[in-house]
């Protein structure tokens, strides 16, 4: 890493560390993530971290951090990224609770945005969205980051769907088909991770908070019977269109739920403008629970 002088680690996971930086050949402070020394023996783990840094680097988009370059140093492997100078929205939940309904409805359209681009240009699904995982920088634009699972759909001439061995997600904000692992994720995947990560935002608690395991999560996700409580229970201010903009989203049959980025940008647009919706007549069932009334007092 002759190029760059490490300031300070920003962040780390499982199995990288991320680290702020300065770039003393482009004179810019960029962001390095560090692929641990014990996986970087690991072949497997070395390429699934290089397919992130080429899935990053590939994209231009505003909302999508950039990546600048893949590159081995002693048996150590990194890339470096754009810099973010900000924070996440995990790290805002910690310190505030909750996102307002507004700023809740400008982060739906900034991801959507960058994910429609990422989909109908690319055919990557993120598959891990969570407030982890999109930031805020101090100019109030939203990134989006972490492609570290992403998949990219097969389109195949034929009209045949490759199903992959295995994707992964967050347990708290994963689709139901990731769950089930039986047909090729799309956008529409990423649309039920972004409606849970809403619900999040909005009210301080996720979807099925309440199940004991990790797999009892999961599996509520995909239980036809099983929803997540009103957000209205947690935030009584939620305006009814928003609710329903969480339903819309969060329909467990990926055929009866918004089917597009342009379709989740529309309607949240229409929730900004004070729109009231019909009551959803789809078949398919929802994670989340609309109650009739909201409680008058907010839950703790």
């Amino acid at each position: 890493m002759e190029k760059l002088r490490l300031l300070e680690k920003i962040g780390e996971g499982g199995m990288s560390t991320v680290w702020k930086a300065w770039d003393k050949i482009d004179k810019r402070l960029v962001a390095v993530k560090v692929l641990k020394r014990e996986f970087s023996a690991r072949a497997e783990e070395v390429q699934n971290f290089k397919r992130e840094e080429l899935a990053m680097e590939e994209l231009h988009h505003p909302g999508i951090v950039q990546a600048y370059e893949f590159a081995n140093d002693h048996d150590e492997w990194y890339y470096v990224m754009e810099f973010v100078d900000g924070y996440s929205f995990g790290e805002y939940l910690k310190s505030h609770g909750h996102v307002r309904e507004e700023d809740c409805l400008l982060i739906c359209e900034s991801v959507a945005s960058a994910l429609d681009y990422a989909w109908e240009q690319h055919g990557l699904v993120h598959c891990d969205l969570k407030p982890e995982n999109i930031m805020i920088n101090q100019a109030g634009e939203i990134k989006l980051m972490d492609l570290g699972i992403a998949y990219r759909f097969q389109f195949k001439p034929d009209g045949a769907q490759e199903v992959p061995d295995h994707v992964t997600g967050t347990p708290a904000y994963i689709s139901p088909e990731l769950v089930y692992g039986d047909v090729e994720p799309d956008c529409r995947a990423d649309i039920y991770s972004l409606g849970a990560t809403l619900y999040h935002l909005a009210t301080g608690h996720t979807l099925f908070e309440d199940r004991d395991t990790i797999d009892e999560m999961m599996r509520a996700h995909c239980d036809e019977a099983s929803q997540a409580p009103d957000p209205r229970r947690y935030r009584p201010k939620l305006s009814l269109a928003f609710v329903q903009l969480l339903e819309a989203m969060l329909v467990k049959n990926r055929e009866d739920r918004l089917s597009t980025w342009a379709d989740v940008i529309e309607m949240c647009r229409d929730v900004e403008n004070g729109v009231q919706f019909c009551p959803r007549t789809s078949p398919g069932a929802s994670s989340l629970c609309i109650e009739e009334t909201a409680n008058e007092e907010e839950n703790p």
